[in-house]
């Protein structure tokens, strides 16, 4: 009997993946029967999982976990649930599918596979996103209504690629508009990192690229530290 298995990083990927999700299943002649949902913050993605799930796929079990706001923290939570199929017998009719960009979390699906369990990665194909690099199958998934990078004309971006840290300087300058369009500034100045990177994820961007882009904003200050960390800019 086959199953499928499924293991999300709320954080990485939108909702709005799951309906294209189910049709991939559906051209495989699946149905997931269980769903393991990781995501930090308010949980508002990870819940935003859930009822999608439970919409496009009746009678699926979904396992919900929301992580503090801290780098990665998500991420452990997926990694405990994918040790328990590494300890267990890999079985060929078990299929586990892996939701994130994350190159953490591609990494254990890799090791997964090395041996002997069948796995896929999905992510969506979000703008300016760079794909894993890796042999394993991977899928990319539409979004629906995904917005076009807005450009921020009134941000003064580096020429050089060094200032840059590499990047295109459009994806910087698209990447401090959209922050500047969803996050309104904190009282203290600036704004939240926790919220940054939820925006930039948003945007498809995985933790590398997001780093990245962070240390590439100009004129970049930070202060505070963990969860009142902020970014100034």
């Amino acid at each position: 009997m086959t199953r499928t298995l499924l293991f999300v990083d709320a954080d990485n990927q939108s909702p709005a993946l799951v309906a294209p999700l189910a049709r991939v299943f559906k051209s495989f002649g699946r149905s997931c029967t269980q769903a393991i949902v990781a995501g930090n913050g308010k949980g508002d993605r990870v819940r935003g999982w859930e009822q999608a799930l439970q919409s496009e796929m009746p009678g699926i079990e979904v396992r919900c976990h929301v992580a503090p706001v801290r780098k990665q923290s998500a991420d452990v939570r997926l990694m405990f649930e994918l040790a328990a199929v590494h300890y267990g017998e890999a079985d060929p009719a078990t299929l586990i599918v892996v939701v994130s960009r994350d190159d953490l979390l591609v990494a254990a699906t890799e090791y997964l596979a090395s041996q002997g369990h069948t796995v896929l990665i999905a992510l969506g194909a979000a703008p300016n996103a760079v794909a894993p690099v890796t042999d394993l199958p991977l899928v990319s998934l539409p979004l629906p209504n995904t917005p076009a990078p807005v450009p921020a004309p009134d941000v003064p971006i580096a020429q050089n690629a060094s200032a840059t840290n590499g990047l295109d300087r459009n994806i910087v300058a698209a990447a401090v508009a959209r922050i500047r369009q969803a996050l309104a500034p904190n009282k203290q100045g600036g704004y939240a990192a926790s919220a940054v990177g939820q925006v930039l994820s948003k945007m498809g961007h995985d933790k590398a690229t997001r780093d990245k882009i962070v240390r590439a904003i100009p004129n970049l200050k930070e202060t505070g530290v963990g969860g009142d960390k902020r970014l100034i800019f």
